[in-house]
């Protein structure tokens, strides 16, 4: 059974999910004695990250961004290609802040990041100066909230592979020797299903939207709400459109995604738009349709 860590991070993954990086080779050996392969480290945006100079989006802070389900393969970060994109991503002597890695096996984004100190099983003792610079364990409750948030907001990413061929050819003989199931079950998606192109906004008549495919778009606003606060506005679901295939539908939605690129929170965030109107999604969705 798959054990369940966290680590603080600095940011979300970009359009590709990367490895899991660290400050030394040390921290790395750490995380790597106390883990096994085919576990899962949730990325934690951290609220204090120790340097003055680095950025981080107030919104973000806290919250449960990424996941990674690990392997025990080492390798330096530079042989993923990675570079400094930020001037803190840099130390004094110009090296990259993150030269050591380890290889994912599948990394995922978390859709509607909740705040990890709000989620079940979260206490006063979950924090500890280890998942600063390594990992931590978390206990058997959290370890099951994050779990079933991995299944419900969960959207995979495409690997970011080392540079050399040999490194990733390893990479499917990981994936199959660790197959994705949480809950001890994996759901096959039926691909016959029809398919939705859905809009929801947060609150009803909101101008912040999620722009999204499903099978069942109601379940799917259902569990957005899951990990918000009974506080916090609710997903309403504006537009349930049947399209057909999954793959139609997911063109769908990306073409909708270029068409109001300015609105999204994030570059690499395709889902969530700020300031638009739903009525503009639903005449242009409107217009595919009919071309």
């Amino acid at each position: 059974m798959s054990n369940v860590f966290y680590t603080y991070v600095w940011g979300r993954h970009g359009p590709k999910g990367g490895p899991l990086t660290f400050t030394s080779k040390q921290n790395r050996t750490l995380a790597v004695r106390n883990m096994q392969e085919g576990d899962f480290v949730f990325g934690v945006v951290s609220r204090n990250p120790g340097d003055p100079d680095v950025q981080i989006s107030e919104e973000l802070k806290g919250r449960v961004v990424n996941v990674w389900q690990i392997s025990d393969r080492t390798f330096d970060t530079a042989e993923f290609g990675i570079e400094a994109r930020n001037a803190w991503d840099k130390l004094e002597d110009g090296s990259y802040r993150w030269p050591y890695a380890l290889q994912p096996i599948r990394t995922w984004i978390i859709r509607d990041a909740p705040q990890f100190r709000e989620l079940a099983g979260y206490t006063s003792s979950t924090h500890t100066q280890r998942a600063i610079t390594a990992v931590q364990e978390v206990d058997a409750e959290l370890s099951a909230t994050l779990k079933d948030l991995l299944v419900t907001n969960g959207e995979e990413l495409e690997l970011m592979t080392p540079r050399y061929q040999a490194m990733a050819g390893n990479i499917q003989k990981l994936r199959q020797k660790h197959p994705f199931a949480l809950n001890g079950y994996t759901v096959q998606p039926n691909t016959e299903a029809l398919n939705s192109v859905y809009i929801a906004t947060l609150g009803k008549g909101g101008r912040v939207l999620k722009i999204g495919h499903a099978q069942d778009a109601r379940q799917r606003v259902n569990e957005f709400n899951k990990f918000r606060l009974t506080t916090e506005l609710q997903w309403v679901l504006h537009t349930d459109q049947p399209i057909g295939s999954v793959q139609d539908a997911i063109e769908v939605e990306r073409y909708l995604g270029n068409e109001f690129a300015k609105h999204r929170t994030e570059p690499n965030n395709n889902e969530v738009y700020v300031g638009l109107d739903p009525m503009a999604v639903l005449s242009k969705l409107a217009t595919v349709r009919c071309g």
